[in-house]
């Protein structure tokens, strides 16, 4: 498994752990997730939003549908 060390990837991981969620073995959906969560951090930044603001938003996008 060669999950990325950033840190969208390794919450969603930890938090797939935590909840006992067959999806902790799944790589792609991890990345996936996470690169989701991060395009949504830059851009609401981008669009004018504040640091706490973004970061609330891409935790929305990372954990969608848990």
């Amino acid at each position: 498994m060669s999950i990325r060390f950033d840190y969208y990837s390794l919450y969603l991981l930890k938090f797939l752990q935590d909840t006992g969620n067959d999806l902790k073995n799944d790589e792609e959906f991890i990345n996936s997730r996470a690169d989701l969560a991060a395009e949504e951090y830059e851009d609401m930044r981008r669009d004018g939003a504040s640091v706490s603001m973004a970061q609330e938003s891409a935790m929305a996008v990372l954990l969608e549908g848990f």
